[in-house]
């Protein structure tokens, strides 16, 4: 094996690494996250009563639209988050309350966009909850969405809110190459934690999806730091 293919090799084992450092760092709260996300679904289509209980959040998606997911997203990605950044010494920023500000008016902003994502995978492939159906969506919403566009844009803002919000640190320690050294982590990390939940939270309405996966994404608002954290310069 040459030189050039043996250092390909060490770079994709060395991105495989940092994913999986921060999913073990995580398993836990992950595998509650999973439970949680399995145990809202079947007590929506299970039990009227819980059924009842999340209509008013269906109500406002939809008569708020772009603000109520703006909303949401800004308290499960800023506010929920924030309180652990603060709270907790041992993954507290040098810029907690900024941390939680930057991360919650990022999360707003991808709330507005995945919000027309869901409507689109339901224009394109229905309502359905059957096992096509959500197989189709979980695939294009993972292997689609999630390459293109979600994982190389959260490596980059992720990046440079764990350099403390610094230009000069995000040009000087941004990994090289890109794609071993912050794509693959996000990406190998990305798929452990949302393919079984994103699967899920396609089973609800369409109306309801973008508000259920709030827990899901305050929840991975704190493993994109740990994975920039752990992504440096060569």
């Amino acid at each position: 094996m040459s030189l050039t293919h043996r250092d390909g090799a060490s770079e994709v084992l060395m991105a495989a690494r940092v994913g999986w450092a921060s999913v073990k760092a995580c398993w836990l709260p992950m595998v509650v996250l999973w439970f949680l996300s399995v145990a809202t679904v079947v007590s929506y289509y299970g039990c009227p009563g819980f059924a009842a209980m999340l209509e008013p959040l269906r109500l406002w998606q939809v008569e708020s639209g772009c603000l109520a997911s703006f909303l949401s997203r800004f308290f499960f990605c800023g506010v929920l988050p924030g309180v652990f950044l603060v709270t907790v010494k041992s993954i507290r920023p040098k810029y907690a309350y900024w941390s939680a500000l930057a991360q919650g008016l990022w999360g707003g902003f991808g709330g507005i966009v995945y919000d027309f994502i869901y409507r689109g995978q339901s224009w394109l492939f229905g309502d359905g909850t059957d096992g096509q159906t959500l197989l189709v969506k979980m695939l294009v919403d993972q292997f689609v969405i999630t390459v293109v566009y979600a994982a190389p844009v959260n490596a980059c803002v992720y990046f440079w809110f764990s350099r403390d919000f610094s230009f000069r640190r995000f040009k000087a320690e941004f990994p090289r190459p890109f794609l071993t050294r912050a794509l693959l982590p996000n990406l190998v990390t990305n798929w452990c934690v949302w393919i079984p939940v994103v699967t899920v939270i396609y089973a609800f309405p369409q109306q309801l999806q973008l508000q259920v996966s709030g827990f899901a994404c305050a929840f991975w608002t704190l493993t994109c730091l740990q994975i920039s954290s752990r992504s440096h310069a060569k």
